[in-house]
């Protein structure tokens, strides 16, 4: 593979990594003091910069050399910013004032801010059926149902997040985890009505964690990577979301995500994504 090649792999970024960017960006550059907007004032032209943590090529700023081209073009490792902020990060000279913990600081702080300013909107109030079509879309169809345990009895959520080792998505779980109601409302009517939805939904996310699951030897390795392990399912179920044959139209990308992460983090505390604390 040429180098040229490798670089553009860096940056050949996923549609649903793009679209969890811009959602978690609030369309605010993520700097600490900044306040510009990625969108220019005709509410069509996209003025963000991604920006990589750890550099897409080496020679960049905060490279890290034992990265694959895969984990520098991941989520985890990319931030929006505006024009400026990207150019004084990765300005050489700069390298010292703005290492990648700083940097993975600014992010986890904003998707934070984001989280919660979705959470004040009350999305789901004002778009009462986006939960049952996204309910709807994410159990359509199993290609492979593999031997899942019955896990309804779940750890409580602490637990769960301590025995993972669950860092950056410690504050979105605990965000998201008082819609688990809603949903549970959403579910008993959709059973009452015969349907297995919710068994479905169950099992395809589960599908999805185990087969990414597979990447990683041990318990203690899947601890170490818990959140990554995360964005894997998530990108997952996001693709699968957006190419569905019964589209989402009627409602807002916003609209749509937010539904979708209410239903993730309900499956991550019903134990079908990450390990169950009682396996050591």
């Amino acid at each position: 593979m040429t180098e040229k090649a490798t670089k553009d792999k860096a940056r050949q970024y996923k549609p649903s990594t793009i679209r969890r960017l811009d959602i978690l960006s609030g369309n605010e550059c993520a700097y600490p003091t900044c306040q510009k907007k990625l969108i220019a004032e005709d509410g069509i032209s996209i003025i963000s910069k991604i920006c990589h943590i750890a550099a897409a090529s080496e020679g960049g700023p905060r490279f890290e050399k034992h990265m694959t081209d895969e984990e520098r073009r991941r989520f985890d490792n990319l931030i929006l910013l505006c024009d400026e902020h990207h150019v004084m990060i990765d300005n050489k000279e700069n390298e010292y004032i703005y290492p990648s913990d700083l940097i993975k600081e600014w992010k986890r702080d904003h998707e934070r801010k984001i989280i919660e300013l979705l959470s004040n909107k009350n999305l789901l109030s004002k778009h009462p059926l986006a939960l049952n079509k996204v309910i709807n879309v994410v159990g359509s169809k199993i290609e492979e149902i593999l031997d899942l345990p019955d896990t309804e009895k779940a750890p409580n959520t602490e637990s769960k997040i301590l025995f993972n080792n669950i860092i950056r998505y410690e504050s979105i779980i605990r965000e998201f985890a008082p819609y688990q109601v809603k949903l549970n409302k959403i579910y008993e009517i959709i059973e009452k009505e015969g349907s297995t939805k919710k068994e479905l939904v169950l099992f395809n996310i589960k599908n999805t964690y185990l087969k990414i699951q597979k990447e990683y030897i041990s318990i203690e390795e899947i601890r170490n990577n818990a959140d990554i392990i995360f964005d894997k399912v998530i990108e997952n179920i996001l693709d699968n979301v957006y190419n569905a044959p019964n589209k989402l139209n009627e409602f807002d990308q916003e609209t749509i995500d937010f539904s979708l992460m209410v239903i993730i983090v309900d499956a991550f505390m019903r134990c079908k994504i990450l390990e169950e604390p009682s396996l050591i």
